[in-house]
């Protein structure tokens, strides 16, 4: 059974059954991220992430952690661009004990002020971290080179200088704009009947979120602007990342452009990995992935290779994309695509982890339960035609943007693409 239950608040309770597990799976997901901030607040979705587990009204930061562990559960929560998700993973007997913990954190935390400056220091070591892994940093740049001054192009840890300043009362204010009961849903997959499920989203959640949000997406669709940004460090691998444009969560084409995802780069099969790494030896790392929102999209391609191969690496990469839009996808790529798309799917639905997070977010966005055998339809009907719609949108050179961080190349990064 799959369904969704609106309360009289707005709060959508997401529910599936699943039988033949003993665990239970449970999201509380809210449309709230690092693509609703300002440049003064960025950072400040995560950082009330972090805030949520350093104590509430009956337990400190180790007392919840302690409790969690005392029934076997596990819990973890996440921020991400237009999403924060707190989650627990149990047996089926301790589903209610994980809603009551969830609701604590959620509408029980006190924001300690001392608290808050030494998490502040945890985050703050967080972004060093981050700082320290050029991949990531790659990446970001290429958000904020691609999306602009949209909010998606911000980070997710946010500035230094913000994290520092946050106060209690900033916190507070933010919570209460943008933690709404319509912008939330309660996940609930596994091991415990519906009418129980319910019952207990009704206990612990329903008429608890704010009623006086003042919500705004900031996901109006950002208008592509090519562009490059380098950053040279004297590190021993040269990372290279090229954005190109893509469609918006549950466009019609989601699925092609999942397909042609899979074909170009991703995976071991995929055009790139085969022809920069396998045959030619220009990288370890070449890969591509899909970010999709509320009313856009980038599709990102990530390359890692030493520096006397940057241009050799890009030229290749730009000759396989060349003849992609020429030539598109033959009949076997698209076979293989089907098949490997279904197996990801289906597979995923063996994991109550992943669809509580798979059916919270499509709720969220689209107001609709995930459905496999809808889904599965779906690819199975898709068409060359399709995917090559998909190609002739996305791998548009002439609307990529690129970012390079690595030692400074021969060749001038700002003629790559």
């Amino acid at each position: 059974m799959n369904t969704i239950f609106r309360f009289p608040s707005g709060l959508r309770l997401a529910y599936k059954y699943s039988p033949a597990v003993r665990s239970v799976g449970i999201a509380v997901m809210t449309a709230v991220g690092s693509g609703n901030e300002t440049a003064q607040n960025n950072g400040i979705s995560h950082f009330i992430e972090h805030m949520y587990f350093k104590g509430t009204k009956d337990k400190s930061s180790f007392e919840i952690v302690e409790y969690v562990d005392g029934i076997g559960a596990q819990i973890n929560a996440f921020t991400s661009k237009q999403t924060t998700c707190f989650y627990t993973l149990s047996i089926d007997t301790e589903a209610e004990n994980c809603l009551k913990i969830l609701s604590e954190i959620l509408f029980e935390s006190t924001f300690d002020k001392e608290e808050m400056e030494r998490e502040k220091g945890v985050v703050l070591e967080e972004i060093s971290m981050c700082e320290d892994d050029n991949s990531d940093v790659v990446l970001d740049m290429l958000a904020e080179g691609y999306f602009g001054n949209n909010p998606l192009g911000r980070t997710i840890l946010g500035e230094r200088d913000n994290v520092k300043n946050f106060t209690r009362d900033d916190l507070i204010e933010y919570i209460g704009n943008n933690y709404c009961a319509e912008s939330s849903v309660v996940s609930i997959v596994g091991h415990i009947e519906f009418d129980k499920a319910k019952e207990l989203v009704e206990k612990y959640f329903e008429g608890k979120f704010s009623s006086n949000c003042k919500r705004s997406w900031h996901d109006i669709r950002h208008s592509t602007q090519r562009s490059v940004l380098h950053k040279y460090k004297d590190i021993e691998q040269s990372n290279i990342a090229i954005a190109f444009p893509a469609f918006e969560y549950d466009s019609k084409l989601t699925m092609a452009e999942a397909l042609v995802n899979t074909i170009v780069g991703g995976g071991m099969s995929s055009r790139l990995f085969q022809e920069v790494r396998e045959k030619r030896g220009l990288a370890y790392n070449v890969y591509t992935y899909n970010s999709s929102y509320i009313n856009n999209g980038v599709m990102s391609l990530y390359i890692g290779t030493n520096v006397e191969s940057v241009k050799k690496a890009v030229d290749c990469t730009l000759e396989l994309i060349e003849d992609l839009r020429k030539n598109g996808l033959t009949k076997k790529e698209l076979e293989r695509g089907i098949a490997q798309l279904k197996g990801n799917y289906v597979l995923g639905q063996e994991s109550n982890g992943v669809m509580m997070r798979v059916n919270a977010k499509n709720v969220l966005f689209t107001d609709r339960i995930f459905d496999i055998d809808e889904k599965l339809k779906e690819i199975d009907n898709i068409t060359l035609d399709q995917t090559q719609e998909v190609i002739d949108y996305t791998y548009d050179l002439s609307k990529a943007s690129l970012a390079y961080v690595g030692k400074k190349p021969k060749c001038d990064v700002n003629k790559l693409i």
